[in-house]
């Protein structure tokens, strides 16, 4: 047998990727294409609203809500980290207003991205984000209580978790903003 290092398993596995033994014979009449798979996808259909709270009275940057690419590699995601970041703490509203400062809030991830990250599950994120919390500064918004708040992705107890922020709280290094790739 020229691939006698196969065993009867993995022809199995093979069989059942292709969707039987239906999707065998469509495979070898090439009706079916392979083609190579990238798992660091994330597709945004940005047609569908984010999922905001019932306590965000206000989106600071409506303006950027629906922007964004369909898709994006999350290994080519970049964790931006403020000056003040790297060696100690730096205020949220410090972080926010840099990024406003310096037009870099349109490279920088919203809700939707976020939510679309968290379906992908634990071991994605820990695979790309692992021992941090990261940041959608695209989307802050404002609170009953007249509070600024970012949403973020953190592990919590085997799942990843959606939360928001307060701009007032600390950020140190395992808290970066996540930029598109430029």
């Amino acid at each position: 047998m020229k691939y006698g290092e196969l065993n009867l398993g993995q022809i199995e596995a093979l069989v059942n990727k292709l969707g039987g033994m239906e999707g065998v014979q469509k495979f070898l009449a090439e009706e079916i294409v392979i083609a190579k798979s990238n798992k660091n996808l994330i597709f945004v259909d940005r047609t569908i609203p984010a999922n905001y709270p019932d306590w965000v009275v206000e989106k600071e940057h409506p303006e950027l809500e629906s922007t964004g690419p369909a898709e994006f590699d999350a290994g080519k995601l970049g964790l931006w980290l403020h000056d003040e970041q790297k060696t100690g703490y730096v205020t949220g509203n410090t972080i926010h207003q840099y990024l406003k400062d310096h037009g870099m809030l349109k490279d920088c991830l919203n809700l939707r991205d976020l939510e679309e990250i968290q379906k992908k599950g634990i071991t994605f994120f820990r695979k790309h984000f692992k021992d941090k919390c990261v940041f959608g500064w695209k989307s802050v918004v404002r609170d009953r209580d007249d509070n600024l708040i970012v949403p973020y992705l953190c592990e919590g107890d085997g799942v990843v978790d959606l939360d928001g922020d307060w701009l007032g709280n600390d950020w140190d290094a395992r808290s970066p903003a996540l930029l598109l790739a430029s």
